[in-house]
């Protein structure tokens, strides 16, 4: 590396080491102090989650014209009272007339109205419209950059212990290298490639952080891994999958206080055969924290 070049990298290292979000106007509007409870002590190879484990979790759902029966198809997570973060292509990539037109938070069965387990009962699932969606600008450009989207919600969501928000990366997860780290995913998608059924509850797997070289080597005939994107899995039989897109890829971690879970990642793309040996992509969180906080509002 040239002296000048070696420089400017130095330079720019130094100026991610010393970015601190809690500067950002808008860091305030995130709830710090409730984000990333969890009640427990397109998913391939998941167990099921615990009721309350992941409160964060949205689901997405479609309508069209002609047919007004609601279809969820991807995930997102909650940021605060107003906003759920999920992926570009999940807002944009839209089949024919679909619309986005739910969003659902505090499910776990999708086939029961209210959750139990046990003697413990979770309230109604609340029921949300969008009243604004943003995608990142360069979304595709490269192909599957920038695989990132807000919606706000047309009123506030009401936090309980099954439906609240996870936290935003701080402190050192801002410029960590989670190389070798193992995450959780989480969602109601694929989950048995065998029928392509989607799961009707929600299921949760742990996947390590790789090496984005694997990625490249499995997928970037398709599209190729850059800065903003982070590479897991590639154990066999444990995947995010169909269904799971805009989910959450999460670390529980001490950052100031106890531990509580953060959104690493947003579930962007995969091999076609999720759950083989080929490693999945996620838009990382962390590169965008900036696009985030200047876009939420009151």
């Amino acid at each position: 590396m040239r002296p000048a070049l070696s420089i400017l990298f130095l330079s720019l290292v130094h100026t991610l080491a010393a970015f601190d979000v809690t500067d950002h106007p808008n860091w305030h509007l995130l709830d710090h102090e409730r984000c990333g409870e969890s009640m427990s002590d397109r998913i391939i190879g998941g167990r099921m989650a615990a009721l309350g484990q992941y409160p964060w979790m949205a689901r997405l759902g479609y309508t069209t014209p002609v047919s007004p029966k609601t279809l969820f198809k991807c995930g997102g997570s909650v940021l605060n009272h107003m906003y759920v973060l999920t992926a570009a292509h999940c807002v944009t990539e839209l089949d024919g007339d679909e619309i986005l037109s739910a969003i659902r938070l505090g499910e776990h069965n999708t086939k029961t109205e209210i959750d139990c387990e046990g003697a413990i009962c979770a309230p109604p699932t609340q029921d949300f419209k969008p009243a604004k969606v943003m995608f990142h600008e360069s979304y595709q450009n490269p192909k599957m950059r920038h695989d990132l989207a807000l919606v706000r919600l047309d009123r506030p969501i009401i936090f309980d212990t099954f439906v609240s928000p996870i936290c935003m990366p701080e402190g050192p997860l801002l410029t960590m290298n989670h190389k070798g780290s193992v995450m959780e995913v989480a969602g109601w998608g694929v989950h048995d490639m065998t029928s392509h059924r989607t799961s009707t509850l929600l299921l949760h797997v742990r996947v390590p952080i790789v090496n984005p070289r694997y990625c490249d080597k499995t997928l970037g005939k398709f599209a190729s891994v850059g800065p903003g994107q982070l590479c897991a899995g590639g154990q066999i039989g444990f995947d995010s999958c169909g269904g799971d897109s805009g989910g959450p890829l999460m670390k529980a971690a001490v950052v100031n206080g106890p531990p509580k879970y953060y959104v690493i990642g947003v579930v962007s793309f995969g091999a076609v055969n999720c759950g083989s040996q080929a490693p999945a992509v996620y838009t990382d969180v962390a590169y965008y924290m900036n696009w985030i906080l200047d876009r939420i509002e009151p």
